[in-house]
C-alpha cells in the first residue's frame, strides 16, 4: 500500500490558555514545507509538553489520517471548520486510516523508516483546545484515534513524500482492531492475547493489556 504525507507538522512546547485553564503543550503544530529531520524520538524542532504521557521511542511520531477531517467537519458543524493539524499530529497522511494499517507495519517515509506501535489515546488537551468536553468519547467511539510510530531509521521527511509499506506484519492486526481491544469493545481473551504477543506493540500498551488477562 502507498499513502502520502499531506502535511508534516512540528512545534516546540508553549504555554497555552483556554477559558478554563493554562497548560504547557506543543499541540498547536505548524505545517512545514521544507524537509525536517526525523530523529529516533522526535522531529527536529518538535517536542511534547507532557513528557509523562507523551513522547519516547514508541511515540516518536503522532499520525492523524487526512480523511478524518472531512468527517469531523460534517459531524461537528463547528463555526470554524477544523483544519490540519487540529489534532496535534506530526504527520497527516492520505490513504492510511486505522482500517488500512496494522500494528508492526513498516513504512518508508521520505528518507526515514518508521513502524506503527499503537493507537493514539485522545487526551484532555484535545478536548480543552477544541472546547468540546465530549470529544474524547467521540474519538474513541468512532475509532478515529490516529496512531503512533517508532523510528527504525532516521532521515529527512518532507510534505508530499510517499509513505510506502515495505513490510506488512504477519499478525495483520489493524489499528482499528487494536482500538477495539484497547477500549474494551472487544473482550475475547484470544484476540487480546494475540495482540499482546505482537512484539512490535508499544510496551506501555502491552503492560496495560496484561493487567486485563
Amino acid at each position: 500500500m502507498k499513502g502520502k504525507v499531506a502535511s508534516l507538522n512540528i512545534k516546540l512546547p508553549e504555554e497555552v490558555a483556554t477559558s478554563k485553564k493554562t497548560f504547557f503543550t506543543a499541540y498547536h503544530k505548524i505545517p512545514q514545507q521544507q524537509p525536517v529531520f526525523l530523529h529516533k524520538t522526535h522531529f527536529e524542532g518538535d517536542g511534547v509538553g507532557d513528557k509523562v504521557h507523551h513522547g519516547g521511542l514508541d511515540q516518536a511520531v503522532c499520525v492523524y489520517p487526512y480523511e478524518h477531517y472531512e468527517k469531523w467537519n460534517a459531524e461537528l458543524k463547528l463555526e470554524v471548520p477544523l483544519t490540519i493539524p487540529s489534532f496535534g499530529e506530526n504527520i497527516t497522511p492520505t490513504k492510511m486510516t486505522e482500517d488500512d494499517v496494522c500494528i508492526g507495519d513498516i513504512f518508508q517515509m521520505g528518507k526515514a523508516v518508521v513502524q506503527i506501535t499503537q493507537p493514539r489515546q485522545p487526551c484532555n488537551t484535545l478536548a480543552s483546545i477544541l472546547c468540546r468536553p465530549d470529544m474524547i468519547k467521540k474519538v474513541v467511539d468512532t475509532g478515529r484515534t490516529g496512531y503512533y510510530l517508532r523510528v527504525l531509521q532516521e532521515g529527512m521527511v518532507t510534505t508530499g513524500d510517499e509513505m510506502v509499506r515495505i513490510h506488512q506484519h504477519p499478525a495483520g492486526i489493524s489499528v482499528t482492531e487494536a482500538n477495539l481491544i484497547k477500549y474494551g469493545f472487544e473482550k475475547e481473551s484470544g484476540k487480546i492475547q494475540r495482540l499482546i504477543e505482537v512484539k512490535e506493540l508499544a510496551e506501555s500498551m502491552r503492560q496495560s493489556l496484561l493487567k486485563r488477562t
